[in-house]
Formats: structure tokens, C-alpha cells, sequence
């Protein structure tokens, strides 16, 4: 635990680690939170997996270009207009869905919803690296920030749940803007995301996919991701076949996300043997493992909870090596546009995933759903273990300097 203590007795860490996390809530709470307003409102699972889709799709798209925005003007001047943009967003989804509007409504406007989300998380990921180029307490700092992340995943599908029981899912879902709002705001106002700078004039037209190693992580991790968006709609529509309601499908969500979470912590806590592509190596073939075991732990409540804790162990640790190998191989000047454009990949993966697993759950029950999602996450794996070598940063020396490829 001395790596977690070096880590937030660094204040200019600690306060954009904290404020950021608030913002970490969204995510958890407004995939669940649609899904709860439009199965209330009366949505079949197909509409819900569509307009869900859409949120991520619309992140998808705007993520990289907020990010080469943030690094060319600061981080600030991108984030704020961001968050207010995006809580209107959420205010016009709620008010459409209890409207009854059409799914194709729906659609566009959680696109341009989505399009808007402001990126705290890759935001706050370049200013750790910043503030620890390398070394065991850099490491610790990119477990933290997955942490975070984790943690929304268990808190953000709870309070969701929590808010549409006691005040109705619209909501929960107007609530998880909110928290957007309030984390890149609260973020934006710490004096080392106001000290960040801007994008050196040298490298202002390069793109970050020009390295290598960031395009294939960029598209393992894409594969990867849409094993979460299955998560995602066939983790409620289990709860419902067994006879709850999709509500209670937060308390299994949350397993998934507790078991990440509890993974990042061990993972964060102390010093692993062999090189950052190495350790990624195992651990994407572990969550292989992990998640194709909770394909066939369908029929049982209590199994199947398990096996979601069991699976999620290996996320956080594969998600932490991965940031890390992505700025390491990015090129310099491109960080907050390389990581945008991982979450990019990720959010288009859950959006596969989500749009996918609804038509399959309809369609064939969630087991089918949970295999597809099962060897998805397969053909990530392939695609890390046979691009070791590009993923292998150059320069160690020089972590984020990047292999730009014409």
C-alpha cells in the first residue's frame, strides 16, 4: 500500500484523481439508467440495445476529436463547454423517452449526446503521466484511474438503480449527467489541469493512429470491449428470465465491475515481473478464461454472480497495462488524442455489444448473447499476442515519444 500513500501525497495528483472520479459515475449510471427508463416506459429489448448503442456510438465519434482538441488548445477550454453540452443532452433524452418518441429519435439524439461527453478520463490520464513519466508510482497512478473507473461500474448501475425505485428512471438517467457535469468541472478547476499544456507547434498535425502500436491497441482492445456491452444488456435480461426484475440485474453488474475493481487493487499495489506486453499477454488470455465461464453460469443467479466477479478479476489489471503501453507508444504531443481514440474503440465495442446482445437475447436467449461476447474478447487476444512486437514501445527511455508509421 506505500505505492497508493506516495501516490495521493502527491497533491497535485491527488486533487485531479478525486475530482475526476465524479465524473467516473456517468458511465455506470447512463447505460442502465436508458435501459431502466425505456423497459419502464415499454422499449423492447431491440430498441433499448439500439439507443444505447447510439450514446456509446456518438462517444465514439466524438472522442478523438475532443481529444486532439485538448492537446492542441488545454484541456480546460475542451472540458468545460463539454459538460454542459452534455447535461442538456441527457435532460432531452429523458423528457423523448417518457415522450414515447420513436427509437429513431432516440437514436440521434443519444448519438449527439454522446458525441459531447467530456473526456475526463483521458484527460486526467495525461496528467499522470505527466506528472510520473515512470516508474512503480506511475504505474500505481494508471491502476488508480482504472480503479476509478471500476468503481463507477459498481456504484454507477446501484445509484441508477437506487434513483429510479425512490424518484422514477428518468432520473437516473438526468443524475448520471449531472455527475458528468460536476467531475469535469470540479477537474477542470485544479491547478495542475489549468497548468497542462498545449501541443508543441511541431507536432500540431499529427495524428496519434500514425503509431503503430497505438492502431493495434486500438483495435484488440475494440474487440475486447464488446464483451461489456453484451454485459450490459444480457446481465438484466438474465435477472428478468429468472423472474426479477431488470433492476435487480445492478446487484450482478456490480459483481463484474467488484471483481475488476478488487483485480486493479492488487494489480496497483505492488510490482509485477516481466515487461508491461508481457504481463498484457497473460492477462487478456486470463479474461478470456474468465468471461468464457460465465457463458454457461446462465441458469443459476448465484453462480452466475460469481463467475461475473471471477471474469472481472483480469479486466482492471489488462485495461491498466494497456493505458500504460498506449502512452507509452504514442507519438509525443498526441497523448489526450491517443487515449481518445482507445476510447473510442472501447465505447464502439460496447456499442457492438449492446446493439448485438439485443437482438440476440430477443432473438436466441443470453447465452448466445454471453458466447458471442465470449469470442469477441478471443479475437482481441489473438491480436495482442501476435502484435507483441509492435506494441513494444521503440525507445524505452523515451516512453512517450511514439513510432510514427507513413
Amino acid at each position: 500500500m506505500r505505492a497508493y500513500r506516495e501516490l495521493f501525497g502527491h497533491r497535485d495528483a491527488r486533487w485531479p484523481l478525486l475530482t475526476s472520479s465524479i465524473a467516473r459515475l456517468t458511465p455506470g449510471m447512463i447505460l442502465f439508467g436508458i435501459l431502466l427508463l425505456m423497459r419502464d416506459v415499454g422499449y423492447d429489448y431491440a430498441a433499448v440495445g439500439l439507443v444505447t448503442a447510439g450514446h456509446q456510438i456518438g462517444i465514439g465519434l466524438g472522442s478523438p476529436i475532443q481529444g486532439r482538441l485538448a492537446d492542441r488548445f488545454g484541456q480546460v477550454r475542451v472540458l468545460v463547454p463539454d459538460a454542459g453540452l452534455y447535461l442538456l443532452g441527457t435532460l432531452a433524452i429523458a423528457g423523448l423517452t417518457l415522450g414515447e418518441a420513436s427509437p429513431v429519435v432516440l437514436l440521434a439524439v443519444t448519438v449527439l449526446t454522446g458525441a459531447v461527453y467530456p473526456p475526463v478520463t483521458a484527460c486526467a490520464r495525461v496528467l499522470l503521466s505527466r506528472l510520473f513519466p515512470t516508474g512503480q508510482v506511475r504505474e500505481t497512478a494508471f491502476a488508480v484511474s482504472t480503479i476509478a473507473v471500476e468503481l463507477g461500474f459498481v456504484v454507477g448501475p446501484l445509484a441508477a438503480a437506487g434513483v429510479a425505485v425512490t424518484a422514477g428512471p428518468a432520473w437516473a438517467v438526468i443524475i448520471a449527467g449531472v455527475a458528468s457535469t460536476l467531475g469535469a468541472g470540479s477537474y477542470s478547476a485544479t491547478g495542475a489541469a489549468r497548468a497542462m499544456p498545449r501541443r508543441e507547434l511541431g507536432t500540431r498535425r499529427v495524428g496519434a493512429l500514425r503509431a503503430v502500436g497505438v492502431r493495434v491497441l486500438v483495435v484488440s482492445i475494440g474487440f475486447i470491449a464488446v464483451a461489456i456491452g453484451v454485459v450490459e444488456i444480457v446481465v438484466p435480461a438474465v435477472a428478468e428470465t429468472a423472474g426479477h426484475s431488470a433492476a435487480a440485474g445492478s446487484v450482478l453488474l456490480a459483481a463484474i465491475a467488484a471483481g475488476s475493481l478488487l483485480g486493479g487493487l492488487i494489480y496497483g499495489g505492488r510490482a509485477w515481473p516481466g515487461t508491461l506486453v508481457q504481463r498484457v499477454r497473460v492477462l487478456v488470455a486470463a479474461l478470456v478464461g474468465g468471461l468464457a465461464l460465465v457463458a454457461v453460469a446462465t441458469d443459476d443467479l448465484v453462480v452466475f454472480g460469481a463467475a461475473l466477479f471471477v471474469g472481472g478479476v483480469f479486466l482492471a489489471p489488462t485495461m491498466i497495462c494497456t493505458f500504460q503501453l498506449l502512452d507509452d507508444n504514442a507519438i509525443r504531443g498526441t497523448q489526450v488524442e491517443a487515449q481518445s481514440w482507445l476510447q473510442t474503440s472501447v465505447v464502439l465495442g460496447i456499442a457492438l455489444g449492446t446493439a448485438a446482445a439485443g437482438l440476440v437475447v430477443d432473438r436466441a436467449g443470453p447465452r448466445w448473447a454471453f458466447l458471442a461476447g465470449a469470442a469477441a474478447v478471443a479475437v482481441g487476444a489473438v491480436v495482442v499476442n501476435a502484435s507483441s512486437r509492435a506494441i513494444t514501445p521503440a525507445r524505452s527511455a523515451e516512453p512517450r515519444t511514439g513510432v510514427p508509421v507513413e
